[in-house]
């Protein structure tokens, strides 16, 4: 993406949202795919009692399940309100700032969490190779990226419609290719790649009419505002419903799409292990 933000932007930006409660309320929805990527960190990790670092841990809620379930926890949080409020509300440990400023040592995890993360940082090569060397050997590696193969992309791109995955705070975008290849760089050993996810709902423009009707606004993803922003020119009524046909069309693809094992969601989740041989390019930190 360019031109980007900066990182002092980025910081005020997830200040913001937390503050406002935008990104507690989409947290708090999130219920069951914290708990699915758990299970699938669980069903990878051998160690009885695994040690846990979660970057960009937002408001802790994967840490407070991986704690509740016996597992030691560390996380690290950009946002200063989302950590401080993981620490009071959760009782979680969570470190304000980058995650290598943390005194955690080479090799002494079991597994690392990067949960909408690696899009928003400038070098994500580098935090990932950085992040992997924390790993022990059979520590997992988990993160997810924004996917410019998906289904719905492709949809737009044919429609000429932009994609409505390309947003501002977004650095970088990925293909499922060129994470399969990053992987290997990292000398981490594929486990899957997948953009399954649980919980996803599909759109239900009946449900969206009734709560017109009742004088409710239907819900829509939003974010909060520190400038006065003047109002849109009026959009004519056929205008409109063909805008949101059109989105009510993209919300069914990338719905689908999360419901079915594979690479045509949105956003692809990748799975990687660091092997037993030390002697693999990528086993230290980077400089």
């Amino acid at each position: 993406m360019n031109p980007r933000l900066t990182e002092a932007a980025v910081a005020r930006f997830y200040d913001t949202v937390y503050a406002a409660g935008a990104a507690e309320q989409f947290e708090s929805d999130q219920a069951v795919q914290v708990r699915y990527y758990l299970d699938a960190l669980s069903r990878h990790i051998a160690a009885p009692r695994p040690h846990l670092l979660d970057i960009g841990c937002g408001a802790g809620q994967l840490l407070a399940l991986a704690q509740a379930r016996g597992w030691r926890i560390d996380g690290a949080e950009l946002s200063a309100y989302a950590a401080q409020h993981a620490r009071q509300t959760l009782g979680v440990p969570i470190h304000h700032g980058d995650f290598r400023m943390m005194d955690l040592a080479p090799g002494s995890l079991d597994a690392v969490t990067l949960i909408h993360v690696i899009e928003h940082v400038r070098a994500p090569v580098d935090f990932l190779r950085d992040a992997a060397a924390l790993l022990r050997p059979g520590g997992v590696l988990m993160f997810d990226a924004p996917n410019v193969d998906s289904a719905e992309a492709r949809l737009a791109r044919r429609l000429r419609q932009p994609w409505r995955g390309f947003i501002i705070e977004h650095l970088y975008y990925f293909r499922p290719t060129l994470l399969r290849r990053l992987v290997a760089d990292l000398g981490l050993e594929l486990i899957a790649i997948d953009g399954y996810l649980p919980g996803v709902p599909l759109p239900n423009p009946l449900r969206d009419l009734r709560a017109l009707r009742a004088g409710q606004a239907a819900p829509e993803p939003s974010g909060p505002s520190t400038v006065s922003i003047p109002p849109l020119p009026p959009v004519s009524l056929p205008r409109r419903v063909l805008r949101q046909a059109a989105n009510y069309l993209f919300d069914t693809v990338a719905a689908l799409s999360a419901r079915r094992h594979g690479t045509s969601a949105g956003a692809v989740f990748v799975w990687a292990r660091r092997p037993d041989r030390p002697d693999m390019p990528g086993s230290g930190p980077s400089t």
